[in-house]
């Protein structure tokens, strides 16, 4: 299984705190960190880091022995990420996009798709919308990661993941709750943040002490 402990954008812009969340992830026991990869987006201009702040992230993780994946936002992300990334990851915001979709396929690396949605009122992708998603990358290896886009989420609706069985796809979780045990997945994403740090996930993240805690237990279940 993998477990991909989730900084996002909560180092706030700053490559030390984000080399912080590296060694929060490694002590943790995550497989993997990752961040979110943007340029030139004027909502999240403060919470960027420069291509060489990602390559320098890249070379610590590798010294660390932890897996570097990011989320790209940009066109422009994905072909950047490319360098640096043995799996890509799309976020439930571009499952409708079939030229970005096509986009990241087209680098032949794996892929975690994330079926949340901001357009529907339970915060997840409608069946229909995951089917055409995936029919848009047909050849493409795809994970599918269950999450519910509410911030903060209460109900993991696991029920939910169940029903996505019937794609024939590894089903993982991307977890948007602040629960401390949650059921087993082969993939599991989930957010944390550094302790006395406001930062833009925090209604979704694990303090540091929460991350390990959060891992241990799934290791149990594995």
């Amino acid at each position: 299984m993998k477990i991909i402990a989730e900084a996002g954008i909560n180092h706030n812009g700053n490559v030390s705190i984000a080399k912080a969340m590296i060694d929060i992830a490694v002590r943790a026991g995550a497989d993997a960190v990752k961040f979110q990869t943007f340029w030139n987006i004027n909502r999240l201009k403060q919470y960027e880091l420069t291509k060489d702040e990602f390559c320098s992230l890249y070379e610590y993780c590798k010294s660390k022995r932890i897996m570097f994946m990011s989320t790209p936002h940009t066109f422009e992300a994905i072909h950047f990420l490319d360098e640096l990334v043995s799996i890509h990851k799309i976020a439930s915001t571009y499952l409708t996009n079939a030229n970005f979709l096509k986009e990241v396929a087209d680098k032949d690396k794996p892929i975690f798709l994330s079926t949340g949605s901001l357009m529907h009122k339970n915060g997840m992708a409608t069946n229909e919308e995951i089917h055409k998603a995936l029919s848009f990358i047909p050849d493409a290896d795809v994970t599918l990661l269950h999450c519910v886009s509410k911030y903060p989420c209460n109900d993991l609706n696991i029920k939910r993941a169940t029903d996505m069985n019937k794609f024939r796809k590894i089903v993982g979780l991307s977890d948007h709750t602040t629960n401390i045990d949650v059921p087993f997945f082969p993939v599991i994403e989930k957010h944390f943040m550094l302790s006395g740090i406001r930062c833009p996930d925090e209604s979704v993240s694990l303090n540091p002490s929460e991350l390990g805690r959060f891992i241990k237990n799934v290791r149990k279940k594995e």
